[in-house]
């Protein structure tokens, strides 16, 4: 699904946490050059950093930020010419991942009571004329696999709008958990689960319950049209440290400054292969993130998708690394440049 970069204001909701100056909780954010905030016995190869810097002022221009988290610390940082860690980037599909966190934190304090509910319980008079029978035995865990069978070429209606009962009533493909199939739109149903649950906008939920505990204090989050609600597949703008944040409460298990957000198990499940995936990435599947590798708990996950945007997490390094990059440049070039950078230059400095 193709988002566009130009939006119009009427179709994004904005908000900002009312908590300036707090500290960041577990996150030296203290240096404004990033690598000085890592004592140098961390196992990062300087040389490399710098070679880094290097290229991706001359050698990547669709890069716009790259920050780099070691052990819960800032260990790099850079930013394009114009941009600084104050600049919200667009998450992209890596928004569904917030999703999940979401559905995470709500499973933990009761508004769901587990992901083998089927959507009938959240849901039960959508489920008219023109579903398909067997769209009644999807689960939220179906859902969160993108597992749930709709056919991956149906688009959302016009340039945003996903509402509930056009995505119940796409056509299936496959039955409910019998295969994976990149499916942006149906992540949105995650989201619908979310306000139906808790009886709050998403924005509202993930203020109160995500973003002040992380002390994210500025965001923007599309809406699906004047009066909508926020989108689950896309929309979501974050700082590029912020969307480190993300990455790190899982790497820490869903705890936060000693509280814990959500389940250990939720965090793991999420981020550990739930199917075996497949493309844009060809990685393994969790809970709205993908994973690079397999294991209980996968050392390596992802949120994002093939349009550029970036949040990797690796266990056995303590690392987490948030690329974004300008995706007008054409999605293909960007991905690649994101993961050649990954691939090349982060995990290269950081491997020891």
């Amino acid at each position: 699904m193709t988002v566009s970069a130009h939006v119009p204001r009427r179709m994004l909701m904005a908000a900002l946490l009312l908590s300036p100056g707090a500290a960041v909780a577990q996150l030296n954010f203290e240096s404004s050059g990033g690598e000085r905030s890592v004592p140098p016995n961390d196992g990062r190869d300087p040389a490399a950093l710098d070679q880094m810097r290097r290229k991706l002022s001359l050698e990547y221009p669709s890069i716009r930020s790259v920050v780099v988290l070691r052990h819960g610390r800032l260990a790099f940082e850079f930013y394009r010419e114009g941009l600084s860690a104050t600049t919200l980037h667009d998450a992209r599909f890596a928004t569904a991942s917030v999703v999940s966190t979401l559905v995470g934190i709500a499973l933990q304090k009761g508004h769901i009571k587990s992901v083998k509910q089927p959507l009938w319980d959240f849901f039960p008079n959508a489920f008219g004329v023109g579903v398909d029978p067997r769209a009644t035995t999807i689960t939220l865990e179906h859902v969160l696999t993108l597992t749930a069978g709709f056919d991956p070429a149906v688009k959302q209606i016009g340039r945003w709008a996903f509402p509930l009962d056009f995505a119940l009533q796409r056509r299936l493909v496959s039955d409910p958990g019998a295969a994976f199939s990149f499916n942006p739109g149906t992540a949105h149903i995650a989201a619908r689960v979310l306000v139906r649950t808790t009886g709050r906008s998403m924005s509202s939920f993930a203020r109160e319950h995500l973003f002040r505990p992380l002390q994210i204090e500025r965001f923007l989050w599309r809406i699906d049209g004047p009066g909508g609600g926020e989108l689950g597949y896309s929309g979501l703008q974050l700082t590029a440290r912020d969307m480190a944040k993300l990455g790190q409460l899982y790497l820490q298990g869903g705890v936060w400054s000693g509280k814990a957000l959500m389940s250990s198990a939720y965090a793991e499940a999420a981020t550990r292969q739930q199917s075996s995936g497949g493309a844009p990435l060809n990685l393994g599947y969790g809970y709205l993130w993908w994973v690079a590798s397999t294991g209980s708990p996968s050392p390596e996950f992802i949120a994002g998708a093939d349009d550029g945007q970036r949040i990797y997490a690796d266990r056995t390094l303590g690392v987490v690394a948030v690329l974004t990059s300008d995706s007008s440049q054409g999605q293909a070039r960007s991905k690649g440049q994101v993961d050649a950078v990954l691939n090349n230059l982060v995990l290269r400095a950081f491997r020891k």
